[in-house]
């Protein structure tokens, strides 16, 4: 059961414009480890799998995956950081149970995660795992890190025994990029509260020296794409690519621009892609569909809200998802697709989605 713990020192976030979304609450993992999450937004359900830096009260990807995402977005602490227990055994395992443990809390069966960077090894993990995972994005993934990337790495690992703001701060520097706009000091001073010197160690020596996905990625039976800024000399070029190779479905998105930008383009195709099937356009692509079949077919027009509907189902959507991201009841939404049946001149949900497919197609 979980339980609630009391809240550490400096818990409000280092960014006053990204607020804690929701109430934090705590499951419980497989060796007993206590992990906060917490969820904001109605629908269908993404988890964010964050880089080790991320907490639920840092706030820094918050904007990030809402402009990607417009449903449920649950997010969670990793052991060792923010709210979650700290001084526990680390693992490539245990990260996974971690993962798994929130999406029970949050009810969710059918799983879909999007993944940056370290998050993107437990990921992998629970996917090989469990068909529950059916969508990720992972945002650069590696298959492993190679000894011949370690050396920035190396240096800041030693500054960890030294003194742990320096360490923060060089850090911090390092993977934001040198030169932006970012209030380092105030990331520092909330970073020394919500962290701990041990538990970095002990992640650090997951991830650098003993993380590799070799044996798990051609297990995962996930729709997954990858995503790789080509610009970006802090993730080697090859990663992403190596680990492509032995994913059985799978994309490798290579985009460009600075660090953390979001090309819009790149968000349309990833959003499209989060929504189930990868479909022309991203939100609105069925209008243009209707469009044409009314063109040459004279079909009857559906409504804007009757189209809304449909596009949701044609992703996947259950009527209580559509409901909910629509903000409807669940017996508006079965009226609105009764109308969408007896217009496109199908009898069911099955037949629908096909007459859209088929367009789509076409």
């Amino acid at each position: 059961m979980a339980r609630q713990l009391p809240a550490r020192k400096g818990a409000p976030g280092w960014n006053s414009r990204q607020p804690v979304p929701g109430p934090i609450r705590y499951t419980t993992s497989r060796d007993g480890t206590h992990i906060a999450w917490t969820s904001w937004g109605a629908g269908p359900s993404l988890i964010f799998v964050p880089p080790w830096t991320e907490t639920i009260e840092s706030g820094f990807f918050h904007s990030f995956i809402r402009r990607l995402f417009s449903g449920r977005i649950v997010l969670y602490d990793r052991r060792g950081f923010g709210r979650s227990d700290w001084g526990v055994e680390h693992g490539l395992e245990q990260y996974a149970d971690d993962l798994e443990a929130v999406a029970d809390a949050a009810g969710i069966d059918r799983i879909v995660l999007l993944a940056q960077a370290a998050g993107t090894f437990e990921s992998v993990v629970l996917a090989a795992r469990t068909p529950q995972v059916q969508t990720m994005v992972l945002f650069e993934p590696v298959l492993r890190v190679e000894a011949s990337h370690l050396a920035a790495q190396k240096s800041l690992y030693a500054l960890l025994d030294k003194d742990f703001a320096t360490f923060w701060r060089a850090f911090l520097q390092f993977a934001i990029g040198w030169g932006e706009s970012w209030d380092i000091e105030a990331m520092v001073r909330y970073y020394v509260t919500a962290t701990n010197p041990a538990d970095i160690r002990a992640l650090l020596d997951v991830l650098l020296f003993e993380a590799d996905l070799s044996r798990f990625a051609p297990l995962v039976q996930a729709d997954t794409l990858l995503v790789h800024n080509g610009d970006d000399s802090l993730m080697p070029p090859e990663g992403a690519a190596n680990l492509a190779r032995l994913l059985p479905r799978q994309r490798l998105l290579i985009t460009s621009g600075r660090r953390l930008d979001l090309q819009p383009e790149t968000a349309r195709e990833i959003e499209c892609f989060l929504q189930g099937s990868c479909l022309p356009g991203g939100r609105g692509w069925l209008e243009g569909v209707l469009s044409a079949s009314r063109a040459t077919t004279g079909a009857t027009a559906l409504t804007r809200r009757e189209g809304e509907v449909l596009e949701l189902v044609v992703t996947g959507a259950t009527n209580a998802e559509v409901a909910a991201t629509l903000s409807l009841s669940k017996g508006t939404v079965a009226r609105h697709l009764a109308n969408v049946y007896a217009k496109l001149g199908v009898r069911n949900r099955v037949e629908a989605v096909a007459w859209a497919m088929e367009r789509i197609q076409d």
